[in-house]
């Protein structure tokens, strides 16, 4: 069995549907709700690598496809939410799969959802980079997610420096 940290709800009806979770050693899994017993809920969980997961989110990989065509073998679990408790208890495989388990075809995240409940946040980083190390400014901009938009301008202003 493995403890898992919940964290993220990406879909939310009653209770959790659809969440994210981290084990010990920070492999992610994507887990969907697909039964509800008298002392907890029950997730299919598969093991998912942060790029394909952002696809997920992103809109461009289907629910069940995450499922059906895991990145690697042994990665689906039965994922059991009890009290405060998320567990990988069960290894599953694929052959066991059935279809209350699986969400239906055709489902895609729609991020936009999120942005509808959840307060605009604003962060502020200051950051220490050397000048002429742009590659590594960039990286740093795409993988957090922001927006470069001004940033030519003053790039180009720490270059003249």
């Amino acid at each position: 069995m493995r403890q898992l940290t919940h964290t993220a709800t990406l879909e939310y009806y009653d209770v959790p549907q659809i969440l994210t979770a981290t084990d010990a050693t920070g492999t992610r899994y994507l887990c969907t709700l697909y039964s509800h017993e008298a002392n907890g809920y029950q997730y299919l969980g598969v093991q998912i690598s942060e790029p394909r997961l952002m696809a997920f989110v992103g809109g461009q990989l289907d629910l069940r496809d995450a499922y059906l065509h895991p990145e690697v073998d042994n990665a689906l679990y039965i994922v059991k939410a009890e009290k405060d408790t998320l567990a990988a208890t069960t290894m599953l495989q694929p052959s066991e799969l059935t279809e209350a388990m699986l969400p239906e075809a055709g489902y895609f995240f729609d991020a936009s959802d999120l942005a509808d409940d959840a307060e605009a946040q604003t962060d502020t980083y200051q950051l220490e980079i050397p000048a002429h190390d742009r590659i590594t400014f960039s990286t740093l901009i795409s993988r957090m997610g922001w927006h470069a938009s001004s940033l030519g301008k003053t790039l180009r202003k720490i270059a003249a420096l």
